[in-house]
């Protein structure tokens, strides 16, 4: 838990994922993703079919 002592706010520390293209750790900005570039190439796998969700 982190605290700051200016404003006296606790705030529970937040998990920190790993980019699930690269597996670096991922940033606030492009969340769950580590860059634009990683970003960017998980869509391309979808628009081009290479990901999908199987429906029954």
């Amino acid at each position: 838990m982190e605290v700051d002592k200016k404003n006296k706010i606790f705030q529970p520390k937040k998990k920190k994922s790993k980019c699930p293209t690269c597996k670096k750790i991922s940033k606030e900005s492009f969340s769950p993703f580590c860059s634009k570039k990683c970003a960017n190439l998980d869509l391309m796998k979808w628009l081009c079919d290479e990901h999908q969700i199987i429906i029954d």
